[in-house]
């Protein structure tokens, strides 16, 4: 379950070969028909949706890092334009798996009320104006934080798949997770490389990285989701050994990172939505 950090490096990276191999719509090679005979879970397709919400929040997340001098590197833009087209086809076969289950009913307080939504929607307006003025006076150093966020989501979402397919060894399931996985690998090797890099280059990115992940971190997109959808989501990956093994790899990496040791981000996100340390 613990990913263990290799000496890669930025440039061995290959931007132009990752670009032109990017997998879109997955709807062809979907096993659609092998869930019709053997169903998902109820409480698996409960965490696709919640996989899913996380996949789509991409854009708006991209959104808020390219206002931030992260625009001027035009490889760092290439890759994030085309990690959220790979989220995107991502996050549309979770929907094309959960709606081949008809018995199976979304949760209802997934569907925000008008007035989050307007919330939400006002918040959307400023935020990129507000996070440009602040990332432009800090300078570049405040895309290590980006770059360092991004590792440790796909590091949570490897060992997420991980975990939904543990607690719901469906072979269809398997066979499309399975799939993902490897172009995860991409995403995970090119984000490892730049978080090292930045990290190891600057002693005020790695001050300011730690203080914005101790401050405020939490998987990105989670702050989107119902608070009891989150907490479900917490306690159906992390709350038995194998979860918390998970966990404990996660954060294990991250303190390997320059700067960043024993910040156990995963463990304290985990204990706030409701899972104990212990069995």
């Amino acid at each position: 379950m613990q990913h263990t950090r290799k000496a890669t490096v930025t440039d061995d990276f290959d931007i132009r070969a990752y670009t032109r191999t990017a997998a879109g719509s997955h709807e062809a090679s979907l096993p659609l028909a092998a869930f019709a005979e053997h169903p998902l879970a109820p409480e698996t397709l409960r965490a696709l949706g919640y996989l899913r919400d996380l996949e789509d929040f991409t854009m708006h997340h991209m959104r808020d890092v390219l206002v931030t001098p992260s625009h001027k590197d035009a490889r760092l833009t290439a890759f994030l334009a085309t990690w959220a087209f790979e989220k995107y086809w991502i996050a549309d076969a979770f929907d094309r798996i959960i709606a081949a289950h008809p018995d199976f009913t979304p949760v209802a307080n997934r569907a925000r009320s008008g007035v989050v939504r307007f919330a939400r929607e006002a918040v959307d307006r400023v935020s990129p104006i507000v996070t440009a003025v602040r990332a432009n006076l800090i300078g570049e150093d405040i895309i290590a934080g980006h770059v360092t966020r991004g590792y440790i989501d796909e590091l949570v979402s490897r060992v997420s798949y991980s975990r939904v397919l543990e607690n719901d060894p469906n072979e269809a399931l398997g066979e499309v997770l399975t799939g993902f996985q490897v172009l995860r690998d991409r995403h995970l090797q090119f984000f490892e490389g730049e978080t090292v890099r930045r990290l190891e280059e600057s002693v005020s990115a790695r001050r300011l990285t730690r203080s914005s992940l101790r401050r405020s971190w939490v998987p990105t997109g989670t702050h989107e989701q119902p608070i009891q959808e989150t907490r479900f989501m917490m306690k159906y990956l992390f709350s038995d050994a194998r979860g918390r093994a998970g966990v404990s790899g996660i954060d294990g990496t991250v303190d390997r990172l320059p700067g960043l040791g024993g910040l156990g981000l995963l463990a304290r996100a985990a204990r706030r939505y409701g899972v104990k340390a212990t069995a």
